[in-house]
């Protein structure tokens, strides 16, 4: 539990603000289809996996100040 709770940042929390707006919104619509994308984004914010996590980033290499 206390490993869920470290090391959040602004791309975590958008994630987990995201999520829920799509749950909510399928519940008050009846929209039981978008459930699931949204506990997909809430889970990606809870649980660190996907982009959530910082795993998307590009690293930057000293080549390409050059350009």
């Amino acid at each position: 539990m206390n490993t869920l709770l470290k090391n959040w940042n602004l791309r975590r929390i958008i994630y987990l603000i995201g999520g829920i707006f799509f749950v909510l919104i399928a519940v008050n619509d009846r929209s039981w289809w978008m459930i699931p994308f949204g506990l997909y984004f809430v889970g990606m914010a809870v649980f660190r996996f996907g982009c959530a996590s910082g795993n998307c980033e590009v690293p930057f290499s000293k080549n390409d100040s050059k350009l």
